[in-house]
């Protein structure tokens, strides 16, 4: 008896064994992974994430390659250009200690202020007047910068996260009342609050901060409530309330960890205001007093000597632009990266 050749049946996967259909083609992805993976396909996040560590490393270890203090005066020494080792080759970079002779008849002959001066040593950056190392006061005036920043972000979160959660979870006259008074907050303007405070208290890093933080949480406090608000009614807050939960745990074990990602994302873009604002009021002389380094009176110094020495201007002014712009590449790179919407 001759065997007919059986053909497949209608709707089989020729090749394919039945155990093999139900299996996961791709390794499964947590939220913050994935996030992760988004977050290195941006490029301008990932170059704002290299630019702001590499200048996080030189605030802190920088200062250790000058054998000078951020304060440490020379008036021999004032003025020198910048000057460093093996770049001041290449003369065009200007890095090679070599300046228009200010001094001179007015031929404005290029010379070399170290040999002038007998100065042996390199100075990165260069000296300002009164002959203070710029590479020393640029680095630790970075490393105040990164030290407001980052406090003011953690203060803020902290603040906002509970003030925006209460008022978010608990709602009703709670929440009316707690959003009227933030509201009387941010009407009072920013600089009133920052004169006051250096009026009550010592000029300085922790007048600054708290000075910011007065008023900075109530945005921070917005974005928690506005959450609190969405996920307060979800069917799992019903579950967790039906099962007894008390509302610290529920607050804490299930609204604030589905924010967590809105709430990132303004810490982030914390940092870099904060940064600008502390800039900004040294420049105006209402934030860290001299001796002292920050990069806003560094700034505010070399605008003095814009037409004579420029390097004292655009040196801290580019680190300072360079730090702001790699902390908003950043907040941009990690808001699209957790944003749901934004994804393809």
């Amino acid at each position: 008896m001759i065997k007919l050749n059986q053909s497949p049946r209608p709707f089989d996967i020729v090749g394919s064994k039945q155990s093999d259909h139900d299996k996961i083609s791709r390794p499964s992805l947590t939220f913050w992974k994935d996030a992760w993976l988004r977050l290195k396909k941006n490029k301008g996040a990932v170059a704002g994430l290299i630019v702001a560590t590499v200048i996080t490393l030189l605030a802190v270890f920088a200062p250790m390659l000058s054998n000078y203090t951020y304060k440490q005066q020379d008036l021999s020494k004032g003025n020198l250009p910048p000057k460093i080792p093996y770049l001041e080759k290449i003369s065009w970079l200007g890095f090679d200690g070599k300046m228009k002779d200010i001094n001179g008849a007015g031929t404005g002959q290029i010379i070399d202020y170290y040999q002038v001066k007998n100065e042996t040593k390199y100075h990165y950056f260069g000296t300002d007047e009164f002959g203070r190392d710029i590479w020393t006061r640029v680095w630790y005036g970075t490393r105040i910068s990164l030290i407001i920043g980052f406090l003011a972000a953690i203060i803020d979160f902290l603040i906002g996260v509970a003030y925006g959660g209460i008022s978010g979870y608990f709602g009703g006259k709670v929440d009316i009342f707690m959003q009227r008074f933030a509201e009387i907050l941010v009407g009072i303007p920013y600089l009133i609050v920052v004169i006051l405070f250096i009026i009550l208290f010592k000029a300085g890093l922790l007048t600054l901060v708290l000075a910011m933080v007065v008023t900075g949480w109530v945005t921070m406090s917005r974005i928690v409530r506005g959450q609190f608000l969405k996920l307060r009614n979800q069917e799992f807050v019903m579950a967790s309330q039906t099962l007894g939960a008390s509302n610290w745990r529920i607050i804490v074990k299930h609204l604030l960890p589905n924010s967590i990602g809105p709430v990132l994302i303004s810490v982030m873009f914390t940092i870099p205001s904060a940064i600008f604002y502390e800039a900004f009021l040294s420049f105006i002389g209402l934030g860290i007093p001299q001796p002292e380094a920050s990069l806003g009176t560094m700034v505010n110094d070399g605008i003095a000597n814009l037409d004579i020495f420029p390097f004292m201007l655009i040196i801290p002014a580019v680190v300072i632009s360079l730090l702001i712009l790699s902390f908003n590449l950043i907040a941009d790179g990690l808001r699209d990266a957790l944003d749901p919407k934004m994804r393809k």
